[in-house]
């Protein structure tokens, strides 16, 4: 095998890249709030599921703040709620009380 000198150059380089690669991978596991992409990328899901999943059953103040117009995610409390594996009914009814309310005003 035939290495050239100029490619040996490279290596420190390619190393740090490797460990800042391994840093962020590290930290989008350990990281508890997390944006649209990167839940998405945790839970193996595209960005538009996550948004479904935000409008039909995270509950805004448990699962998810928005904070300067940036949506910003609960990791724990989203391993919760996967882990838990909670009902859809439990979670549609709270919002359906939220929602009934909220029209009731009008």
């Amino acid at each position: 095998m035939n290495i050239e000198f100029e490619s040996l150059k490279l290596l420190p380089q390619m190393f740090e890249l490797i460990e800042k690669l391994n840093a962020n991978l590290q930290n989008s596991h350990t990281k508890r709030w997390l944006s649209v992409r990167e839940l998405a990328e945790y839970l193996s899901y595209s960005n538009d599921r996550i948004y479904k999943l935000k409008d039909e059953y995270f509950l805004e103040e448990t699962h998810f703040y928005k904070k300067s117009g940036k949506i910003l995610f609960d990791r724990v409390a989203i391993d919760s709620w996967m882990v838990e594996g909670k009902s859809n009914e439990v979670n549609q009814s709270q919002r359906q009380i939220v929602d009934n309310i909220l029209s009731s005003i009008d």
